[in-house]
């Protein structure tokens, strides 16, 4: 059959009902964008249709643009595709025709829209009407006869055919419809009494605030919510003093496992302030029950572990389960999982601030790590800063609302404006130590060492399973000390969940006191890692590092650990020699 070609009437039916639906409405950008590539492509010139053409003309970048230093088409161009493919898969289009962004190309295809078609059931002609047709046309009757019969036969065996699948089917189990998802919901946690167990009834007043203090700060984390009385999960404790300290002991127990799940005890010397010592537990506590990898998140984090991909729909605790797992690992996979996530809460909630600032935030860090150190980042990431500070016009009082704002700063390279932010995330939020995390490691690259490592020490001091992320400054603060152990062990723990900063770390750490092991193990990664080889070691460095100390810190230790000097400034290949363009 010949192909159906879509007319540009139908075509342009199609851009109109797409460009309606709130998924791209919401970013003028991408309207923009597969407006002209749909138009181009009608007006027969397609062909025109490069990332240049499409930076200039839709994105107001200067003549002078470089598709290979700024990646914004490439970037907008794959937030796209994966929005025509959300769309068109979920059901909501009824046009005859689908636009498609193919992979790898600008250049967009019309397809017409797939349809279920319904076939007809032609009743068998009998009676003289048939008879008086074979006769007409000429049929000898001897024939006639016979295919008579054999019709007659057949009709037989269909017939008993049809009786014997209709037998089975009655007498086999017939399939029920698939299960409904069962969404985990954001955990609820009830706070009880902290028992008074250090013989001084002159703390009974104090302490008897630890609770509700206790349950207001995890009332500040978006993912939690706080009941005043739960069948599942509560918190209780009590506080005593025992071998000259305070001892601070809480809780959790699980009334469906019928147990204690989680425990802890914070210690502090009798002469510390009873005041400042419990406001401190409070906040100590409810970091490590808020944070992403505590106790309250464990059994949605299991959950999200089971589902090879997840169906549409997903609530946003899902998302934001998402969103955890990737802060973890740093994979580009989870983070296009969060993010689509999110976008599809956006399409169906537009003014939802977390999932706005959210898919931001990974955006902003997408586009960061994606691009090369003379990017302009601040233009790159225009839409990111929009769409945050429109999250915090939504919902002012949100902490991690404010920091996501200050991530996407961050990354853009506006480290005082980030500070602000992060500063505001860590006031609404004291025991946010992601927030306290990001303003240490912001603090430390805009050049206050000793405030920055201050900060990042009290978040890991503070999580006991922190996330690989959270080493980075203490990672950075001893190479630049010169403390080369500390700066191992800590690059380390953070190439566990960063693949270019842990290894380069450790390796420019290791020849100093002979670790040639860290070497060999790290040495491949950097070598091997596009990242690098495309536009050289220390300049995809900079792209974060701004302190020439720790450039020149690395470089050190670098050519120590036989990195080749070419590689150390500029392309190379993957097998180290200088790359020619």
């Amino acid at each position: 059959m010949p192909t159906v070609v879509p007319t540009p009437a139908e075509v342009r039916a199609a851009l109109e009902e797409i460009l309606g639906w709130q998924g791209i409405s919401r970013s003028p950008q991408l309207s923009d964008l597969l407006r002209y590539v749909v138009e181009k492509t009608l007006a027969g010139d397609g062909a025109s249709i490069k990332a240049y053409s499409i930076a200039v003309d839709v994105f107001g970048r200067p003549q002078s643009f470089d598709p290979q230093s700024d990646p914004i088409v490439r970037v907008q161009a794959r937030r796209l595709r994966a929005l025509l493919e959300q769309f068109y898969s979920s059901g909501e289009s009824s046009s005859s025709v689908q636009i498609r962004l193919p992979l790898g190309r600008y250049v967009p295809e019309f397809i017409p829209a797939p349809k279920v078609e319904v076939a007809r059931k032609v009743a068998p002609e009998t009676g003289g009407e048939s008879a008086e047709r074979g006769q007409e046309e000429g049929t000898p009757a001897p024939l006639r006869q016979f295919l008579a019969s054999a019709f007659l036969g057949l009709s037989f065996t269909l017939i008993g055919v049809g009786l014997a699948i209709a037998l089975v089917r009655f007498m086999l189990p017939q399939p029920s419809a698939p299960a409904a998802v069962t969404w985990p919901d954001y955990p609820s946690v009830a706070v009880g009494n902290f028992d008074n167990l250090t013989g001084s009834s002159a703390l009974d007043d104090q302490i008897a605030q630890v609770g509700p203090r206790l349950a207001r700060a995890l009332g500040r984390f978006d993912a939690l919510k706080v009941v005043p009385d739960n069948a599942g999960l509560a918190i209780r404790g009590a506080i005593q003093e025992s071998n000259g300290r305070f001892s601070v002991h809480a809780l959790l127990s699980d009334a469906a496992r019928n147990g204690i799940v989680w425990s802890t005890t914070l210690d502090a010397p009798l002469s510390s302030d009873a005041a400042d010592l419990f406001g401190a537990a409070v906040i100590t506590l409810a970091a490590q029950l808020g944070n992403a990898s505590g106790p309250l998140h464990a059994s949605g984090r299991a959950w999200l572990k089971t589902q090879s991909s997840l169906p549409q729909g997903a609530p946003l605790y899902v998302c934001e389960l998402e969103y955890m797992a990737w802060r973890d690992t740093r994979q580009d996979t989870a983070a296009d999982d969060a993010a689509a996530c999110f976008d599809a809460v956006n399409a169906r909630e537009p003014d939802n601030a977390t999932a706005l600032a959210a898919a931001a935030g990974i955006r902003a860090w997408r586009i960061h790590y994606g691009s090369d150190a003379d990017a302009d980042l601040p233009a790159l990431m225009e839409e990111e800063t929009t769409a945050v500070a429109r999250a915090v016009s939504l919902q002012p009082g949100d902490s991690f609302i404010y920091e996501q704002q200050g991530l996407v700063l961050a990354r853009q390279g506006s480290l005082d404006a980030a500070l602000g932010a992060l500063g505001k995330a860590i006031e609404l939020n004291p025991a946010s130590m992601d927030a306290v995390a990001a303003a240490g490691l912001t603090t430390w690259l805009n050049g206050s060492f000793a405030d920055g490592e201050a900060l990042g020490e009290e978040a890991l001091s503070t999580i006991p399973s922190p996330p690989p992320w959270y080493y980075m400054t203490r990672a950075f603060d001893a190479l630049r000390e010169k403390r080369y152990y500390d700066a191992i062990e800590a690059a380390q723990a953070l190439a566990a969940g960063e693949a270019e900063y842990g290894p380069l770390v450790a390796v420019a750490a290791a020849p100093a006191i002979g670790r040639s092991d860290i070497v060999d193990r790290y040495r491949p990664q950097i070598l091997g890692n596009p990242a690098f080889q495309r536009v050289g070691i220390l300049p995809r460095a900079s792209l974060m590092v701004k302190p020439q100390i720790l450039i020149d810190r690395l470089r050190e230790g670098l050519v120590l650990a036989g990195i080749p000097p070419a590689a150390l400034d500029g392309p190379f290949t993957p097998d180290s020699l200088p790359r020619r363009n």
